[in-house]
Order: structure tokens, then sequence, then C-alpha cells
């Protein structure tokens, strides 16, 4: 119908309806593709797609790179973060800091290609906050999607005597709770937080 055919559609007029997709295609499609590519040229743009079509196809074909980055991540996080100025505030922000750092961190390793080094990827990650490993399909759906982070400081009150606790995932309403306690610096917050992902694909509190 969009070609102008708006007869039956059956294989009796197939020839009909080739005929009709031709000629739209030369009249309409063939003329804005060449409109467009002139456009394109004025910014050098073409020689640039030639060299790297593989970076450009993007631009131009919604949803083909549906892999899940850092920046994906980190543009959708929403913290719930205690009053500006405090203390706690000071530390919740040092948290969020570390997670940056962490996905950075195992971007390099994948872009590295080091089998010994990647053990988790950033879309592991992703699919342990939140229950799936890509971006989502429908830009509403990216529009609205956060994940809220959660600072628990007080731990060792819920739960006294305990040496070491992780952090807990609830992937249906994509929230993450980080027991500040054990999170005193990158290293302790790089070593847990991996350990809680490698091991809470499951949906199990550690």
């Amino acid at each position: 119908m969009e070609c102008g055919y708006t007869g039956p559609i059956d294989t009796e007029h197939m020839n009909s309806i080739l005929r009709a997709v031709s000629l739209h295609a030369i009249t309409k499609r063939t003329p804005m593709l060449k409109q467009l590519r002139e456009g394109l040229g004025v910014y050098n743009l073409i020689n640039l797609m030639e060299k790297k079509p593989d970076e450009c196809r993007s631009l131009f074909v919604f949803g083909h790179n549906d892999k899940v980055d850092s920046n994906y991540i980190m543009s959708h996080i929403d913290p719930q973060l205690s009053p500006q100025g405090s203390r706690k505030q000071a530390q919740e922000t040092k948290i969020l800091e570390y997670l940056q750092d962490f996905l950075y961190e195992l971007e390099d390793a994948e872009q590295a290609d080091n089998e010994e080094v990647l053990t988790l990827t950033v879309p592991m990650v992703m699919q342990w906050m939140t229950g799936q490993a890509h971006k989502h399909l429908l830009v509403s759906e990216r529009n609205t999607f956060k994940v809220t982070v959660i600072f628990d400081h007080h731990c060792l009150e819920h739960t006294p005597g305990h040496t070491v606790c992780y952090p807990v995932v609830s992937a249906c309403t994509s929230t993450v709770t980080f027991p500040m306690a054990h999170l005193s610096d990158y290293e302790s917050f790089k070593s847990n937080l991996s350990t809680a992902v490698t091991y809470g694909f499951s949906f199990e509190r550690l």
C-alpha cells in the first residue's frame, strides 16, 4: 500500500505488486537516497562511512548496537543519597565513583581480550542488576529505565557479629543495595561486587 498498490495480495497478482514496488523505488526512494547522500557529502561523511562502516552503522540503523556499556548503566543510575553535605553523602558518592571505575575496568579488560583477566563483563553486571544483559529495545523503555541504588549504613546493626555481606539486588525493580560497612576502599568494593555478581545469578541472597 505504501508503494501505491491497492489490489488483491496473492500469487496471481505478484507481477503487479512487484511493478508497484519497483516503480516506487525508482520514482520515490532512489531520489530521496541520492539527496541524502549529497547532504552527507557536504560534511565529508561519505568518506568516513566508507572507511569505518561498523562505527557509523549505529547512526542509521536503530537498535543495531544493543550491547550494554558502562555509560549506559551509569546514565540510568538513580542513587538515593543522604542529605547534601553530610558524611554519609560523601561516602555514598565515593561508592558511585567506585562503581564507575569498576565498570570501566571491565571494559578495558574486555577490549584487551585477556581471558586470564576477563572473568566478568559489563553486560553481566547489567543482568545481575536488572535481569537482562542488553539495552532496552524501545526508546520509551530507555527513557523510563533506572537502576535504584540504596546505601545501607546499618548492616552491622541488622546482623550483629557478621564479618562480611554483599550487595543485594532486586532484578524485578532494578534495585541494588550496597552494604557500606564492607566497602571502605576500591579494592574491597571490587572484591565484594565481583563475588556478588559471579555467584548471585540464582536470585539468592548472599
